[in-house]
């Protein structure tokens, strides 16, 4: 099969007017696949018309092709156009070629207007820009392929290359791809945000298909260290960031973590000709992490003007997502023709709910008893009710898988470690099967994991995540059950992990506050450990041969914090207590960005909503004191040095004497200056020296100091690099907008699909 086998009609009728329009110069209409009246394809110009008529039948034999064009003859009579041409996928000698001319008889005005396969794959091969512009057809060479599975791609979507090319058969290019690809190329860093499902992971991996084409390596991170870790000013590279604020919810723990990090992020690949970022998030995270950030929409950094919004598609894109995910699947004609009774069709294409990830559940997930009169209310039913794909499923499931799924759904929602699910799980998984009477077995955890891997979740080395973020979302609403919630809070064995119960707690009984704070009292076995449970633990770099600490659990500042919102929920003193020794732990360790720009707020919200004589307020407000002094000395990132000393005017500034945490901050600030050379000691690059004097002038701006001395020692090491010369890369990209597309109608919907049903 040769590669225009992975187009649909709909695709090849798309590759061939883009084909004529470069070889003749004209531009040509588009109209509906199927019942079209002879069109494919029209240029007009006053009394003369060009007629195009294309036909994927490349599985099909040549009679049947011939007898489709018998049946033409007399649409082109009716027509009556000047010109008429003919496109088929179909390999054509030249006495087939003469049959078909014999077909239309004077109808041809010239004998090269009948173009067989091998004529389409010449005129590629004059114009390459037209094969980069039809992904179909290059992804489906093994060497590209073999480029996704080694760059990371294929660890990162736990896809094997005919998953790669299964969601390549059904994609459909929209013109969110020629804008997210210019506004790629002209920031070379793009946010792509959109509703859950619209495939916005889709169109990222489709432009770094598109890059990997060209050479680049992909980079799939998980967290901006990664990221500066793969940074190379020699390799190109495109970056991807899946649902980096959050997968169903704003993750304020990550945005906290990462907006000053991501602005340096961000800086360091605009200034890289050899980079580019992607980063995916739904909508409304995206928004609300604009109004909670400083960093997100500031003058120096508008993370808003990479934006580019997906999900709004026209009535025939969403026809042709349909159509093509129908065309891949294995469903008979029978099921497709039931489709084209009544008004089911626009029923689908037409709902308020409509969206990829649905369309492709209602193709690929048809019951196999169903019979093919009921396959229209199916579909239906899905999308009157999403909730549906996964809650039989999740019914179905045994009760340890259940308490797996419910163990990875109260962790970390961007990665969690077999390690850590494994402790999770086993910390609820005997005493909820005590509960309710089940069996549970020692290798329970491994047997659920093995059984829920492809289904519901996806390993990836050691890391295990939802296969879809729809499962999430349905897990959201479905464990609301007050008895089966009231025994986790005792179950508890990380941070995190009771603080994303907490928060799932307040959420589903947000109108109940008698429950809410009974649920908040059964804690406080937990929280009596809060100071005993390590916060960071010790991992062997990938990279380099050696162990470094990294951040494995809730920091300190947002321990206090939980503990707070318990004591405010409950009344309960003995979370202050709990939340002091939690400062004044010997166990924990100090996360400098974090608790630096966390305990300020967390000051002010005991010194304005704890009552002045609640037991152990002024203990527990010094303790703070102490531990932000701490964090500040441990060495606060120079990009957040401003933020954290606008967070302790904000917060602190009214409330205490700030003498000793002025000293540290001032010292920090200081030191930036004073000790410049030290500083950019291992910064080798000219973008990284510019980054840091930009950093530089920015602090200087904000605390009234003199950059000038510092700058000058940077501008001098500058000089001593020697730059290479790289070119601008210039990638192949051609608009899809040369056609005119008409409306499209009722009776364009029916057309398309009636070539399924045959």
């Amino acid at each position: 099969m040769t590669k225009l086998g992975n187009l649909s009609p709909p695709d090849f009728e798309d590759l061939c007017r883009d084909i004529l329009q470069a070889e003749t110069g004209q531009r040509f209409s588009a109209f509906g696949a199927g019942a079209d009246g002879g069109v494919d394809g029209r240029h007009s110009k006053g009394p003369q018309s060009t007629i195009v008529q294309c036909k994927h039948y490349q599985s099909s034999t040549f009679s049947q092709l011939k007898s489709a064009l018998n049946k033409e003859v007399p649409k082109i009579d009716l027509l009556k156009p000047s010109r008429y041409i003919f496109l088929t996928s179909q390999s054509l000698t030249p006495a087939r070629s003469d049959e078909l001319a014999s077909v239309l008889g004077d109808r041809l005005k010239h004998p090269e207007d009948i173009w067989g396969a091998e004529d389409i794959e010449a005129a590629l091969k004059r114009h390459p820009d037209i094969e980069k512009a039809h992904l179909k057809l290059w992804m489906t060479s093994t060497a590209v392929l073999e480029k996704v599975l080694h760059s990371g791609l294929e660890a990162h979507t736990a896809a094997t290359k005919a998953e790669v090319l299964d969601e390549l058969r059904v994609y459909v290019r929209n013109p969110s791809f020629d804008a997210a690809f210019e506004k790629l190329e002209r920031h070379r860093v793009l946010v792509v945000s959109g509703p859950p499902g619209v495939g916005k992971t889709t169109l990222a991996k489709m432009l770094t298909y598109h890059y990997l084409n060209d050479d680049w390596q992909f980079c799939a991170i998980r967290s901006l260290d990664d990221g500066f870790v793969k940074l190379d000013e020699e390799k190109r590279t495109i970056f991807f960031f899946d649902d980096f604020l959050g997968q169903i919810e704003l993750d304020r723990q990550a945005l906290v973590q990462r907006d000053g990090q991501l602005a340096r992020f961000v800086k360091r690949v605009r200034v890289s000709k050899n980079s580019r970022f992607i980063l995916t998030t739904r909508a409304h995270i995206f928004e609300e992490a604009r109004r909670l950030s400083d960093h997100m929409d500031e003058g120096r950094f508008q993370l808003s003007k990479f934006l580019l919004d997906v999900g709004q598609y026209t009535r025939s894109i969403k026809a042709r997502i349909l159509f093509n995910h129908l065309a891949a699947s294995d469903l008979n004609g029978d099921h497709i023709e039931a489709l084209l009774q009544g008004d089911w069709l626009k029923k689908i294409v037409d709902h308020p709910n409509y969206n990829p990830r649905l369309i492709a559940h209602i193709a690929a997930e048809c019951p196999e008893d169903l019979e093919p009169s009921a396959y229209p209310k199916f579909a239906f039913k899905i999308l009157e009710n999403p909730a549906l794909i996964w809650a039989k499923a999740y019914r179905s499931l045994s009760m340890r898988c259940q308490n797996l799924l419910v163990a990875l759904y109260f962790g970390n929602q961007y990665r969690q470690s077999i390690k850590v699910l494994r402790e999770n799980f086993n910390a609820i998984h005997n005493k909820i099967c005590e509960h309710y009477s089940q069996p549970s077995k020692p290798d329970d955890f491994e047997e659920a994991l093995k059984s829920l891997e492809s289904g519901f979740v996806a390993i990836s080395g050691n890391q295990v995540r939802f296969v879809n973020p729809s499962v999430r979302d349905f897990l959201k609403e479905h464990l609301s059950d007050g008895g089966f919630l009231g025994q986790l809070p005792t179950l508890c064995v990380r941070a995190e992990w009771a603080q994303n119960l907490w928060d799932h707690l307040k959420h589903t009984f947000q109108t109940d506050p008698d429950k809410l704070k009974m649920l908040a009292q059964a804690f406080i076995q937990f929280a009596n450990k809060l100071d005993q449970i390590p916060n960071f633990a010790k991992v062997k770099s990938e990279r380099y041969n050696y162990w470094y600490n990294e951040l494995d659990d809730l920091s300190i500042a947002e321990r206090g914090s939980l503990l707070l919102d318990l004591f405010e929920q409950s009344g309960d003193r003995s979370f202050l207590d709990a939340a002091i020794s939690v400062l004044k732990s010997e166990v924990l360790g100090i996360d400098a960005s974090r608790d630096s720009r966390d305990l300020p707020e967390l000051h002010w919200r005991i010194s304005c909503f704890v009552d002045n004589n609640v037991d152990g307020k002024i203990v527990l407000l010094t303790s703070i004191e102490t531990a932000l002094v701490r964090a500040i000395e441990a060495g606060i990132p120079m990009d957040e040095l401003v933020a954290v000393k606008d967070d302790i005017d904000e917060y602190l500034e009214e409330a205490i004497d700030l003498g000793t945490i002025e000293d540290a901050i001032n010292s920090a600030i200081d030191y930036e200056f004073d000790e410049i050379s030290e500083r950019i000691s291992e910064l080798t690059s000219e973008s990284e020296l510019n980054e840091h004097m930009e950093l530089l002038e920015f602090i200087a701006k904000h605390t009234g100091r003199s950059a000038e001395t510092a700058k000058n020692v940077v501008h001098e090491k500058i000089s001593e690099i020697e730059v290479a010369d790289y070119d601008d890369y210039q990638p192949s990209s051609r608009r899809r907008s040369g056609h005119a597309v008409a409306e499209f109608s009722d009776n364009d919907l029916i057309s398309l699909f009636s070539t399924l049903s045959k």
